[in-house]
Parts: C-alpha cells; structure tokens; sequence
C-alpha cells in the first residue's frame, strides 16, 4: 500500500495494536473455528502460524482442490458448508485442472453438484469460467507446466487495485474477496477481506464502518507493526472470529459495525 494510506488505524498506539493482537491470538481453538479439526486444542496463533503452508501443501499437492474450496468458501462458513465437500473430494483423488476440466467436461450440471456438493449455479459457473481464464494463463505462460506454479506466477504479479482488468479478477462473482482468496490459496501472503475479518477489525480495533480494501489496508499495517506474516494475521481474525464470535453475536451488533 501507498504511504499515506498506512494511517487507518491511526486511533490505537502500536502498543495497542500488539496488545490487542496477542491477546486474541493467544486464544484456544474452539469447534466452530475455521480449522479447529486440524488445530484441535492449539492457540489461534499456533494454527495461524501454519496458514500459508498449509495453504500451499494443498494447492501444490492438488491445485483443482484448492480450486474448489476457493469458489465453495465464498459467503459460506467453511466448517459446516466446504470442508466435507473437500475432505471427501481429495479421496476421490482429483489433483490438476485438466482432471477437473475433464469431469466438468463429462458430467452433466446435476451430476456436478452431486460430485462437489452444493447445487450453486452462481458457483458452477464461477468454477468453469476460473478455469477457462487458467487455460488463457497457461498460453501465455508455454515455459510452465505446473499448476500451482502458473497460479503462483499470478497471484503474485496480480493487482489489485487492476482487478478489473486481469484475467480471472474480471470474472462475474470474482469479486475482491474470491480475489484475494485465490492469490492466498497459490502462495502469496495476502489477505482476504472476508465477514469475518471485518467483524473482528470492528469488535476489537474499534472500526465503525470498512470497506474490503480498508480491512486489506488494515490488516497490512497489523502484521507490519506487529512483525507478523499479512496471511498470520488474516488468520488470526478469521479463526478468532468464526471462533468466538458466533457465539455472540450481540458483540458485533454493539459495535455499530457498517461492513461495505
């Protein structure tokens, strides 16, 4: 981000920041928090540590899963809507985009939706529209033959600020969200400015209303005054919130939150 735009927490001390930080991070995991079966009776600092590789072990290991529970997460709680889906898909042993290009090729609408889960036309249509802009992506990029290293190449020469323009970011549903989610899932420390981020940057950083690029501005200037990874204290947010924060609603709602 530019330099003056690195003041949007301006009305906490870094003191405060870190205080506040540490404070949630060094809460424990609880069954609602997102990758609570992975990190099961660890601090939510201890399972954020891990988020960047456990993101990209997937995504090198099977970059059409990975695919998938990007376009499944959007607007969905991932413990009760995604991860099933994607446990259960991983057995079935799909890895790379032209598997998955195959069975979207073979299988009909409704024998897809029984394959990945949710009947989504909305999502359907994102998850085959991703993949055409992929195969634009591997004709420009002939030198690359590895999927997550084509993603990669992407994510982190993607803009942003030019999402508009950029091959999958210029995707009906792709919006900044899903854009910051997929540069995350292919290796790049970001952020994705999602419900939960927001409510936390509201309930504990003493936001009144935020934008998706303003919770992306915030987050950055977290992990910088706290010497965090960006993607550690998206985590932190994103497992604190979908943690504790469901089971109180009310917190939120007396924060006077606006989330735009």
């Amino acid at each position: 981000m530019k330099k003056e735009d690195l003041n949007i927490l301006g009305k906490l001390s870094n003191q405060e920041i870190i205080s506040i930080l540490n404070n949630i991070g060094g809460k424990i995991m609880t069954e609602s928090a997102h990758g609570y079966a992975e990190h099961k009776g660890k601090t939510i600092l201890e399972a954020s540590l891990k988020a960047l590789k456990e993101y990209s072990d997937l995504a090198k290991k099977k970059p059409a899963v990975a695919l998938i529970l990007v376009v499944l997460a959007a607007n969905r709680n991932y413990n009760m809507h995604v991860q099933n889906h994607i446990n259960r898909i991983e057995e079935d042993g799909l890895k790379d985009f032209a598997q998955l290009s195959e069975i979207l090729r073979k299988k009909s609408k409704n024998e897809f939706y029984d394959y990945w889960g949710p009947k989504d036309e909305k999502k359907y249509n994102t998850l085959k529209n991703i993949l055409e802009g992929i195969k634009t992506l591997k004709i420009s990029s002939p030198e690359i033959n590895n999927d997550y290293e084509l993603m990669n190449k992407w994510g982190t020469k993607a803009d942003l600020f030019h999402r508009k323009d950029d091959i999958l970011g210029k995707i009906p549903n792709v919006g900044i969200a899903t854009f910051q989610h997929l540069r995350m899932v292919f290796g790049v420390n970001t952020v994705k400015p999602d419900r939960r981020v927001k409510e936390v940057l509201c309930g504990e950083f003493h936001f009144q209303k935020i934008t998706d690029i303003e919770a992306i501005r915030a987050v950055e200037q977290i992990a910088k005054i706290s010497g965090r990874k960006v993607i550690t204290v998206d985590q932190i947010l994103v497992k604190y919130g979908s943690g504790y924060y469901n089971k109180n609603a009310k917190k939120i709602n007396e924060k006077s939150c606006h989330m735009r």
